[in-house]
């Protein structure tokens, strides 16, 4: 089978050459987007917007399987002067960018997600993980159903300590937990062609949340936790927000705490042996000698340790298969 291109349009089913790279872009919690080029022939190739387009493969990594790579929607069509069309299409997290008013209360998040999927008129899978902690309730007005969705995963992330991803799953809207996402596989000096890494303490890093709720004598109940050895390295950096009534302001307040009081690890990754599990979500073992490629060491060590994909664009050719990976991170040095 190897690499497989298909696109339907109608009653018809095409399996077009491809010119030069198949691109497939996934970001975290965000559409995934597939790009190519055709020739353009009105008289054996006929495809418009809204034709299906999936993407498959058993010829890369890892071997032995066939990879549902990709299955969505003809959204840009550009033809050229050369006799080529450049197509663009998207999964149908897409659909999700459309807009709404929702006012609703004491649902999970799987529960506003199928809710959503439902008023999308887009496919809910098996795949959406009961996710446990009820929002209490919400007014999402003239905003994105993707929009509502991320802010129901940092709700939850905030207040029970854990991060779901969305995604899509071959056509079926899927939500797991960044463990489901975990890849075994380590990224470094040998198998990527270059990078560029960052830490920094300026990028939502803070080493005491003060979370504060107005009561309705009018006192102020107030929620502080910290970190005094943070304090002393970096001075004081705080968070501060309000809170619902209906939340739990000192367990939200050490959750935040143990969530944003690291210094935070950007890396951007070039080139790196592609694996068609990697997507925006996944967490990979990073594992370089900064001191041999940057000129300088990271408090005198090599840097070893689980990194999240914010975003991973795919390039294929055939027999040929690299990915570029924009990570973050937020681990202790030293």
């Amino acid at each position: 089978m190897s690499t497989e291109l298909r696109i339907q349009s109608g009653d018809r089913v095409y399996l077009p050459v491809v010119q030069g790279d198949i691109t497939l872009t996934r970001e975290k919690n965000s559409v995934s987007v597939l790009e190519f080029k055709l020739l353009s022939d009105k008289k054996n190739l006929e495809i418009v917007e809204g034709n299906l387009v999936t993407f498959t493969s058993d010829e890369i990594e890892p071997k032995g399987e066939i990879h549902n790579l990709f299955k969505g929607f003809i959204f840009r069509l550009r033809p050229d002067k050369n006799g080529f069309i450049s197509v663009t299409a998207y999964d149908q997290i897409r659909y999700l960018k459309n807009t709404d008013t929702y006012v609703y209360e004491n649902k999970t998040l799987t529960e506003l997600l199928r809710m959503i999927c439902g008023d999308c008129q887009i496919k809910a899978g098996a795949d959406i993980m009961a996710t446990g902690y009820v929002i209490p309730s919400r007014i999402e007005e003239q905003k994105a159903y993707l929009d509502m969705v991320v802010s129901g995963i940092q709700l939850t992330q905030q207040n029970a300590g854990k991060e779901y991803i969305l995604w899509d799953n071959f056509g079926e809207v899927a939500l797991h937990d960044t463990e489901f996402h975990k890849v075994p596989m380590v990224i470094g000096n040998d198998t990527a062609g270059d990078f560029d890494f960052e830490t920094n303490i300026d990028d939502d890093t803070y080493n005491q949340i003060k979370l504060f709720r107005e009561k309705d004598d009018g006192t102020r109940e107030v929620f502080v936790k910290s970190n005094p050895a943070r304090i002393k390295q970096w001075g004081l950096l705080q968070y501060s927000d309000t809170l619902t009534d209906e939340e739990n302001g000192d367990n939200k307040a050490e959750i935040l705490l143990k969530q944003k009081e690291w210094n935070k690890i950007t890396l951007r990754m070039i080139d790196c042996f592609g694996d068609a599990r990697v997507r925006g979500g996944s967490s990979v073992v990073i594992n370089l000698d900064t001191y041999a490629n940057m000129g300088f060491a990271y408090n005198g060590i090599t840097y070893h340790g689980w990194m999240m994909v914010t975003k991973v664009t795919h390039r294929f050719k055939t027999g040929f298969h690299v990915m570029d990976l924009d990570l973050e991170g937020g681990f202790e040095h030293g």
